[in-house]
């Protein structure tokens, strides 16, 4: 169920599908503890991937290629072959001995730093002298190839991320080989411009070697680059892929930031959560990724050498998206009653065993400058006010839905689970129905379901962007197909304030969260800490607000 491993400047002769990721992760599950030999000889073992060269992971098999803007979700592994712009610095995490990112500042990555024109509207960013994995020096048109890219690939990510901020690529401008500016409607747009730039949906591409493989077919070598991970300006390369078996990196002697520390990593595709945990307990591995809650809880406490990525304001969230274009959400009065029958309390607790966090109905970061609070419908677990609220509504003998769930995804099955039996109370009778995650990801764009459970983050962590990226008019990813005029005026009043952590922006974006929270198109259950454990040899975890690993920070001490 395998193929052969491959070179990185190797095309691999078959395309990846969901269909052939599944079935790579059935025989993985029954295979893992071959593959885990392979990680280490046994639990004391001193061999050389134990060395403070080899970073030792074990990793779920969640990509289909290298490319996102193929359609591809994005691999952690292609995180760290490829650079931005600019980057959001680390700060020390007030909850354990983690790194996280200070996403309110922006520093220089490809880009030594940016100016800003006067009426704020400008930004000039300065290059690099940066050199990709292929040997390409950094120029403008790299900058301007890549957003190009975005823009016109069939799959490209670009109108539906970037907007309202990026429309065209008319708002970009080459300088000359060195500098490239960027234009915004409005100076409201330009910290969420800068917060996009240092985000993995802005990576910067070798346009040189990419250009040497475009076809007519495939103009941007999209297809191409899918297959082939080496053309950007990242910390690592990839040494070598074996498809749903193993990747490893090799350090970039010539990244922009300095060689990583730690020269390799060694990226073990493992399908069973439970096998992951005990890869790191037993020392077969330094990091296990895509752990459920209740191995690392524990983890946490076995005294296995063990330790956990926890952070002060975790983005990413368990909601509930309620698809408003059809009954019986289609009624406000029902979702703000439902949004009372959901057991926040009890899903923390239970699911996540305190590894969550609940941020009141809100979405914004509440630590977030010039944040206001205040407005919200108090939505608690309150069945009597529910079920009052439904009969008020004509609903006096309750709802009947079908809340729909991942396969994949065992912690919002339980959560659904926990859904289930709590919203009897309030008059929801609620069906949970199974699908795989391809059907997840055909659903959310069409909006097929009645209501569905799922874990997500907004990556780029400025109020305009995080009350835009989930309501979006026209877009596919408006998860509760949920469109308000009174929202929609709110916002763009909102991002017209140049400055959206003055007390003014506060208010104004205030303004706009209360009608998305209290008419209740997407419950907001908790904010859910990174689902990673570490031996206690790692230093220098870095969380990412994309919820990715930076192995570039990171390095290995002696035995602890």
């Amino acid at each position: 169920m395998t193929r052969r491993a491959s070179t990185a400047g190797e095309s691999r002769r078959s395309r990846r599908t969901t269909s052939g990721t599944f079935l790579r992760l059935v025989a993985l599950t029954a295979s893992a503890a071959i593959a885990l030999t392979a990680c280490s000889g046994s639990g004391s073992s001193s061999s050389a991937e134990t060395t403070a060269n080899t970073l030792r992971v074990v990793a779920p098999d969640s990509t289909l290629g290298w490319a996102p803007d193929n359609g591809a979700p994005s691999h952690e592994a292609q995180i760290n072959t490829q650079a931005t712009l600019l980057r959001k610095p680390y700060v020390k995490s007030s909850k354990s001995d983690s790194m996280q990112q200070d996403v309110n500042t922006f520093d220089g990555y490809l880009a030594s730093g940016y100016k800003v024109s006067g009426d704020g509207r400008t930004y000039t960013f300065t290059l690099k002298d940066a050199i990709s994995t292929a040997g390409n020096h950094l120029t403008a048109d790299d900058v301007i190839y890549t957003f190009t890219r975005k823009f016109e690939s069939p799959k490209g990510n670009g109108p539906a991320v970037w907007t309202p901020v990026v429309t065209s690529m008319k708002q970009f401008k080459k300088i000359d080989d060195h500098n490239v500016s960027i234009t915004v409607a409005n100076a409201g747009y330009g910290t969420t411009l800068l917060a996009l730039l240092s985000d993995r949906t802005t990576q910067i591409y070798d346009s040189k070697l990419l250009k040497q493989h475009a076809t007519d077919k495939d103009p941007y070598a999209v297809v191409w680059s899918s297959e082939n991970p080496n053309y950007g300006f990242g910390p690592y390369k990839v040494k070598s892929d074996t498809p749903g078996v193993q990747v490893v990196l090799q350090a970039n002697p010539k990244f922009v930031l300095g060689a990583p520390k730690i020269k390799n990593i060694s990226i073990k595709i493992v399908a069973d959560a439970g096998t992951r945990a005990n890869a790191v307990r037993n020392n077969q591995a330094d990091l296990a990724e895509n752990l459920l809650p209740a191995d690392m809880t524990d983890l946490k406490s076995s005294g296995s050498g063990v330790k956990l990525a926890e952070v002060d304001s975790p983005n990413q969230f368990i909601m509930i998206p309620l698809v408003t274009n059809k009954a019986p959400f289609d009624n406000t009065a029902v979702r703000q009653a439902f949004a009372y029958a959901v057991p926040y309390q009890k899903i923390i607790d239970n699911v996540y065993h305190g590894l969550a966090q609940r941020n009141g109905p809100s979405f914004l970061r509440s630590d977030a400058s010039g944040y206001d609070g205040s407005g919200f419908t108090d939505f608690t677990y309150d069945p009597k006010k529910a079920k009052s609220m439904l009969a008020a509504a004509g609903f006096g003998s309750g709802v009947s839905f079908t809340l729909t769930v991942s396969a994949a995804a065992p912690d919002m099955q339980q959560a659904a689970i926990q859904i289930q039996t709590y919203a009897k109370a309030a008059g929801f009778d609620v069906k949970i129905n199974q699908q795989p995650d391809a059907a997840i990801t055909a659903g959310r764009a069409e909006g097929t379901f009645q209501a569905w459970v799922l874990r997500d983050s907004a990556t780029t962590l400025t109020p305009s962007y995080e009350l835009g990226i989930y309501t979006g008019k026209d877009s596919p990813n408006n998860l509760a197909k949920w469109e308000d005029a009174d929202f929609y005026a709110a916002k763009a009043k909102a991002d017209a304030e140049a400055d959206p952590t003055t007390e003014a922006a506060g208010k104004a974006f205030n303004a706009t969260e209360r009608i998305l929270v209290n008419q209740a198109p997407i419950v907001f259950v908790a904010q859910i800490q990174p689902d990673k454990a570490m031996r206690s040899t790692v230093d220098g975890f870095a969380w990412r607000s994309d919820n990715q690993t930076d192995f570039s920070a990171m390095s290995l001490s002696s035995a602890k």
